[in-house]
This record gives structure tokens, sequence and C-alpha cells, in this order.
């Protein structure tokens, strides 16, 4: 167990291409999202794609720019905003899924932003497994980490997938273990 503050130095001791599961209790949040999104990618050319099925990109561009953390490296891959019907405006560095339940979607764009936005390193975030896990079936998200995870390791991406440790399930736990190279709990 790590605090949010010990978190940016254990994740710049991992290898490049390791996936790591972030179990965080929902208090500590946005905590992680500044311990990654700035932190953890201040010491080198890294670009992040941030992946969310939770919050809207709007909503974290909006905690970031109020952090005063610089996006110009962070492009979102946002699957909710159109099913929650939040605003959709074209914000710089967003592309959009019409549903979480668009794996093969979300895969693509990841894809396509690793490829439109080459770096010396990357990091994936997936945030977060749990809103993932209410809108697909456990073996399609199992396969969907898989698939996703294995393609990240051979661009050398850094992988971390957010689980809230509110929503903890013994099957999102074992899907977790499946994909991961370590899974780190993280506190306020």
């Amino acid at each position: 167990m790590v605090t949010v503050n010990e978190l940016s130095k254990k994740l710049k001791t991992l290898e490049p291409g390791s996936a790591i599961a972030l179990k965080f209790d929902v208090d500590a949040y946005f905590e992680l999202i500044t311990s990654v999104c700035d932190d953890f990618v201040k010491n080198g050319k890294m670009n992040v794609i941030y992946t969310t099925s939770t919050i809207p990109a709007e909503s974290i561009i909006n905690v970031l720019d109020a952090l005063e953390i610089e996006r110009d490296s962070i492009h979102f891959t946002d699957a909710v905003s159109y099913m929650t019907m939040a605003s959709t405006g074209r914000s710089k560095g967003v592309t959009f899924v019409e549903s979480p339940t668009m794996l093969e979607y979300i895969m693509l764009k990841v894809e396509y932003l690793l490829r439109k936005y080459p770096a010396e390193e990357n990091a994936v975030v997936i945030d977060s497994i749990n809103s993932l896990a209410i809108h697909n079936d456990n073996r399609i998200l199992a396969e969907f980490l898989h698939i996703l995870v294995s393609n990240l390791r051979s661009y050398d991406c850094y992988t971390l997938i957010f689980a809230v440790a509110e929503q903890e399930s013994e099957d999102i736990d074992n899907i977790l273990a499946m994909v991961c190279d370590d899974i780190i709990e993280v506190t306020a």
C-alpha cells in the first residue's frame, strides 16, 4: 500500500510496457489523477492517453486546468459523454466513443492517438475498470483488457488501470490479476 504522495516515485520505477492496476479509495481520486497526469509524466517526453468511462473528459480537463497542470501531452478518449448527454464540445485533445460498451472502438481510438501523437514514452490510463464492468460482461471485459494490454506492451506503453476499492469484486480482481503485472493499493 502506498500513499498518493509516494505513488509517482513508485510509478517511475516501472519498466516500459508495464501494466499496473491502481486500486484507490474514492476520496483519493483527484490526487490520483494529479499524481499520474502531472508528477509521473514530468521527467520525460511522455504522452498520456486518458480513457474515461467514469467522468466526462471535460470534467477532468477542468480539474487539471484548476490545478494548473500542463495538458499539452494529455489526450482523452471519452466513452461517457455521449451516453450521459454531457457536453461533447470539441475540446482540444479529446476523441469520443459513443458508449463504454464499445470496447473495440475504445481500443481503436487509443491506437489512433498513439500513432497521431508519437512520443518517446506513452502511458495509457483506463478510468475505470469498475465503470467498464457495469456496462460489459466480465468475459468480454477480460478479453478486451487482455488484447489492449498486449497491444500496449508492443508499444512499450505504461498501462495504468484505475480500480475503485469501494466497488471491489472478486471478478474484477481476477481480471486485474490476469492482465496486470502488479496491483498497487493507493491511499489518500
